[in-house]
């Protein structure tokens, strides 16, 4: 693969734009709670929990726990499997039970992952669980519906990449987001 076959969806500086838009979002709806748990959904949540991290506690310091999960729900470019989730031990270390909790993830798609993981989060018992996601692709879904937080809107079905999201285990690190061109 080569950079001819990437086509810009979003550019850095939109993509830096859809996070503030989503940290001014949190802000204002658990800017009285003391703290927040953000759940990344690694890998994929990793770029975004990053930088949505760094912009809340610019504007709100020192209410911010990062607790992560690993999740793993493709086998490949666009072939769905059931989603494996694995707690890190001590996850419940991280957390504060008494506190809202935010899962973070790059994209929602067809939601099994996040429907899965607020199961298994509502279980600890955390709440109330929100989703907030960098890029919600515009479908019917049987689960998950809507992310409570979400800045960027995809309508194609398009592999995406860049800023978490990747191909093949690669473009991850990319600050924008692209679409692998088929031709």
């Amino acid at each position: 693969m080569n950079n001819q076959e990437l086509r810009l969806v979003w550019s850095s500086e939109q993509v830096s734009k859809g996070v503030e838009q989503i940290a001014e979002s949190i802000i204002k709806e658990f800017g009285d709670a003391p703290l927040v748990n953000l759940v990344p959904v690694l890998t994929g949540g990793l770029h975004f929990c990053a930088a949505l991290s760094s912009e809340l506690e610019r504007r709100a310091p020192a209410k911010w726990l990062i607790a992560p999960v690993f999740s793993m729900a493709y086998v490949g470019d666009g072939v769905l499997s059931e989603p494996k989730i694995e707690f890190p031990s001590g996850f419940d270390l991280r957390v504060d039970p008494d506190s809202p909790t935010i899962i973070v993830d790059d994209l929602l798609d067809s939601g099994t992952t996040l429907a899965e993981l607020s199961n298994l989060l509502r279980q600890k018992p955390l709440h109330p669980i929100k989703i907030a996601v960098l890029v919600e692709r515009n479908r019917k879904r049987s689960v998950i519906h809507h992310a409570d937080f979400s800045a960027l809107k995809a309508d194609e079905d398009d592999w995406l990449v860049g800023f978490g999201m990747d191909s093949e285990r690669r473009y991850r690190g990319l600050d924008a987001i692209y679409v692998r061109d088929s031709g």
